[in-house]
């Protein structure tokens, strides 16, 4: 038929670690709890799909493919046979179950945000920090731009997740759904790919070490609900069928399938652009999404020159960021300034080797090798290079799934000074070397999200006089 096939992982052993492990590896949200798949007891089914009631056409969003894909998924996800992109996750509980468990994890957030989060004792003295109160604090102190950060990351985009997911829900539910619905959901899975939530826990515990080396650190409500909420909100992820939703919203995923040109093996080649949001397919020449009001395009506008620009741009905030204080301590009149490196130092001269390894991935490592695949990416596509797509493809999605570790560093220093502010006690601040990292780490996934990866094969397209080249297409308004 000129399609990709489409490639399913399917149960081999029906246990229930089995289940769970791919409920956890269909998360989106929270990439920390993805379990290698190996220890699930999956095999991979390939099969050729016909075009039947049951199938849907798809393009897949990373190279462009059209596979028949089985409506809804059974018990896996559907995988790009030419990519290995995740063409549609599937749920493993009803959209009921779904709404009860988002409704859940707002409850147990709201809570995590009205307690404290740890308290700390010293010479007498306590002081607890609380995640409002941490965003607060960095604002009263000068450093709005830290301050608006934890506010976005990790208060504003789980809060705007979990409203619009519990209204579109809503909406499904009592059958009422209207022309906005579609746009808010599109708008509320954008907000949930910035929420950072499980990168503040992660913050948490290294604070929490480092701190409980100078004093006394009692964890508070708050952290408990935090942990409450990302198992709840994990669990709600997993359940629910995100195409079964967009399907419930829309309608079918293509018109007019049957008239297809012969032999067309891309969404491209048979004049259809699909949806990056919602996965609709639509013809080349419309440019709206008439499911979900996104603007469309073959290839995203100048995917090139503004992965270049915030490539640059990170690039030049590195050193700064690096050699920069990015946390200034003052104790009993004494100031010592601490960069990135200090710190994994200072941790492996007292032994925490696990949290020095951790620190020097995220905050060292991550950047750079985000930073050289996309100079990697940019330079083989400039060049038209046909030659290893499915690697450049898989460090892709590399660089897209840990982009959000590095920002573990500012959590880090947003508690320290939150939970360090006992007057000529002990007094912990940022450092300009803090800005720069936070904004370099923005600079990187933002220029993620600028590339299009489907740049990586189009090399593959032979063009009318038989060399390995680009179709070209009006941009859409």
């Amino acid at each position: 038929m000129g399609y990709g096939a489409c490639s399913r992982e399917a149960d081999c052993l029906a246990t229930p670690f089995t289940r769970m492990a791919k409920g956890l590896n269909s998360l989106s949200w929270y990439p920390f709890l993805r379990i290698p798949m190996m220890f699930a007891g999956k095999v991979n089914v390939t099969e050729s799909s016909p075009m039947t009631p049951s199938s849907i056409l798809m393009a897949c969003s990373e190279c462009d493919l059209l596979h028949w894909v089985e409506r809804p998924p059974t018990r896996g996800n559907s995988s790009c046979t030419r990519c290995g992109a995740i063409l549609r996750r599937g749920g493993y509980g009803s959209r009921d179950v779904a709404l009860a468990l988002h409704a859940a994890a707002m409850v147990l957030f709201l809570l995590a945000l009205s307690f404290p989060l740890l308290t700390l004792h010293l010479h007498g003295t306590a002081q607890e920090a609380s995640i409002p109160g941490s965003a607060r604090l960095l604002a009263n102190l000068g450093w709005p731009w830290l301050s608006a950060v934890l506010i976005t990351t990790v208060i504003l985009a789980p809060l705007a997740h979990l409203s619009g997911m519990i209204y579109v829900l809503l909406q499904l539910r009592r059958r009422q759904p209207n022309r906005w619905t579609a746009r808010i959901f599109r708008i509320v899975e954008q907000f949930g790919a910035w929420g950072m939530a499980e990168v503040f826990i992660l913050g948490i515990i290294v604070s929490y070490v480092k701190l409980a080396q100078m004093a006394v650190v009692v964890p508070g409500p708050s952290l408990y609900g935090l942990g409450a909420f990302m198992v709840v909100a994990a669990a709600a992820v997993s359940v629910l069928d995100i195409g079964a939703v967009w399907e419930a919203l829309g309608g079918q995923a293509v018109e007019a399938a049957s008239e297809l040109p012969k032999g067309a093996r891309t969404a491209r080649e048979a004049n259809l652009v699909a949806c990056l949001s919602c996965g609709r397919l639509s013809p080349l020449k419309d440019s709206s999404c008439s499911r979900c009001g996104a603007t469309l395009h073959s290839r995203k506008l100048k995917s090139r020159e503004r992965t270049w620009a915030l490539l640059l741009t990170s690039i030049l905030l590195y050193l700064p960021a690096n050699l920069l204080p990015v946390m200034r301590v003052v104790s009993l009149g004494r100031t010592q300034a601490d960069t990135i490196m200090g710190g994994i130092i200072h941790f492996m001269r007292t032994r925490s080797w696990p949290l020095a390894l951790l620190i020097f991935i995220a905050s060292v490592l991550v950047p750079i090798l985000k930073i050289i695949i996309l100079a990697i990416l940019l330079i083989s596509e400039r060049r038209h290079s046909s030659r290893w797509p499915e690697q450049r493809a898989r460090l892709y999605r590399l660089t897209e799934m840990v982009g959000r570790w590095s920002m573990v560093d500012i959590f880090v220093i947003t508690l320290m000074v939150a939970m360090v502010e006992l007057g000529t006690v002990a007094t912990i601040t940022p450092g300009p070397g803090a800005v720069a990292f936070a904004l370099m780490v923005f600079a990187t996934i933002l220029a993620v999200q600028c590339f299009d990866p489907r740049l990586v094969w189009d090399a593959l397209t032979l063009d009318s006089r038989g060399r390995l080249g680009q179709r070209e297409e009006p941009a859409h308004g």
